[in-house]
């Protein structure tokens, strides 16, 4: 059964709601007619921060689309799907994705070595200073700001692991000839008064203070679209509302792709960076979660010269930036919902319907900033929780993104499975994939564990059931 059209109408996020006006790009290309008399060469499936990202780097001077074609085609608008429906950050990440990453598979780990791990804890970093220069550069207006990340950590059990990760992530370091030179700007306040100072989250036992971003993801990714499409070195064209049915690889390596009423484009290269989505087009890839999110107008006590200088991640509880004008933006880890009741695991994984904002959630967003903040005081009306929606996402069988050629077929690449961790590495991703698609060959600035192999791809097809949900940890003896 096609994605699209769509039995319901998806709920709208903040972000989507703050990006009307006439350089948005909504319903850009729904009434034009798709290029199906010629031989395009490529054809990128998905407009979110994937698909308009990897169409921004071919076509800049010397990319791989110079002189060429690129066509993107997505059912919807630009960032309709969970790229316009995030938590607006662009983080990194510390020492403690140690323990997912290299937990084993069978325990619902990654399975990688150390060594991986740190290349995707600074590919990470990387990734911010990319977006940073790229906002920069093309002086796109989108909110973004490099700021503090405070990883806030609420339990003993956290504070003990996450010094015990730390250790750990210094004696690898100081063993890897990979990383010599670089380390992680993160300093880990002990104190708790400090850290309940510092962070004003009223449980807090310890904080780590690293570096991260947000930004407004729905501008960002509009911009990136805008500056593909206004390229003098391609020929950039959007069309919006042309949901994908389906592609056929032909004898002579390009790639149709079936638009249904709007026509079949062929491609001399596919790439398909529909995420939640791309189950759709290669059922294999069915690995989809549903989670909700909200913005919350604070009261005085958290506004002007009292507003938050940082982006949070809060053990135990939620994902939270503080925009620049509305408020605040979160929302509660996938492990959070199911054990807190918000969701079964039922109605959050295999469910692609975002139309729904349930009343469990209502509650818990509009009660979490007055429970986990000291000082947060009364709400007036029009302050506290304002708007809700939910968004789809796609994870891995192994927690890691799968990018490349597919095996198996002709001319066809894939950038999909963020596991909740895409804006932390998509912009830097597609950077990778489209000096691939320039040399053939993989870009070695991109960790080799992200490549689609066909050992992973097998292991997509069992993964047809929900993952565990609990976050593994790493055995005392892999340490």
């Amino acid at each position: 059964m096609p994605a699209f059209p769509q039995k319901f109408h998806s709920t709208v996020s903040h972000w989507q709601q703050t990006n009307r006006g006439p350089t948005s790009l909504w319903n850009h290309g729904r009434k034009t007619q798709l290029p199906t008399d010629k031989v395009v060469d490529y054809v990128i499936i998905g407009a979110g921060a994937s698909g308009t990202s990897l169409a921004y780097h071919l076509s800049r001077a010397g990319g791989a689309a110079e002189g060429k074609s690129v066509v993107i085609l997505d059912a919807k608008d630009v960032a309709s799907g969970a790229s316009g429906r995030n938590g607006g950050h662009v983080p990194t990440q510390t020492w403690r994705m140690f323990a997912p990453f290299m937990a084993p598979k069978e325990k619902g780990g990654a399975g990688l070595s150390a060594d991986d791990v740190l290349d995707i804890i600074f590919f990470m970093q990387d990734n911010l200073d990319l977006v940073e220069r790229l906002v920069q550069e093309e002086g796109i207006d989108a909110d973004f700001k490099r700021t503090q990340r405070f990883e806030v950590l609420t339990t003993p059990e956290g504070v003990a692991e996450n010094e015990r990760l730390r250790k750990f992530y210094l004696d690898i370091l100081a063993r890897s000839t990979k990383h010599k030179g670089r380390s992680l700007d993160v300093e880990v306040i002990w104190d708790t008064a400090q850290a309940k100072k510092m962070s004003r989250v009223k449980n807090a036992l310890a904080v780590n203070r690293a570096i991260a971003g947000s930004w407004h993801p729905h501008r960002g990714v509009t911009a990136l679209m805008r500056r593909a499409l206004e390229s003098k070195h391609a020929d950039v064209k959007f069309f919006s509302w042309a949901p994908v049915a389906g592609f056929t690889e032909n004898a002579d390596g390009t790639v149709s792709v079936d638009c249904g009423d709007r026509g079949i484009v062929t491609a001399r290269k596919l790439i398909v960076a529909t995420c939640a989505y791309t189950h759709h087009l290669m059922p294999e890839l069915k690995n989809i979660y549903r989670l909700q999110a909200g913005l919350v107008v604070p009261p005085a006590s958290f506004s002007g010269e009292q507003a938050l200088n940082a982006t949070y991640a809060v053990e135990q509880a939620a994902y939270l930036i503080q925009t620049p004008n509305a408020g605040f933006v979160f929302g509660p880890y996938e492990k959070v919902a199911v054990q807190s009741g918000l969701t079964t695991k039922q109605d959050m994984y295999n469910v692609e319907d975002d139309s729904v904002a349930t009343a469990p959630y209502r509650e818990w967003l509009s009660n979490f900033c007055r429970t986990a903040f000291a000082g947060w005081g009364e709400e007036t009306p029009g302050e506290g929780l304002t708007t809700m929606w939910s968004g789809i996402l796609c994870h891995s069988v192994d927690l890691i993104p799968m990018v490349g050629p597919v095996p198996g077929r002709t001319n066809t690449f894939m950038t999909a499975g963020y596991s909740g961790m895409g804006m932390a590495m998509i912009i830097n991703i597609t950077r990778g994939l489209a000096n691939q698609l320039k040399t053939g060959e993989w870009d070695e600035t991109v960790p080799r564990c992200f490549q689609l192999t066909e050992e992973r791809l097998d292991k997509a097809k069992e993964c047809l059931q929900p993952r565990e949900y609990s976050v593994p940890k790493l055995d005392q003896a892999r340490l």
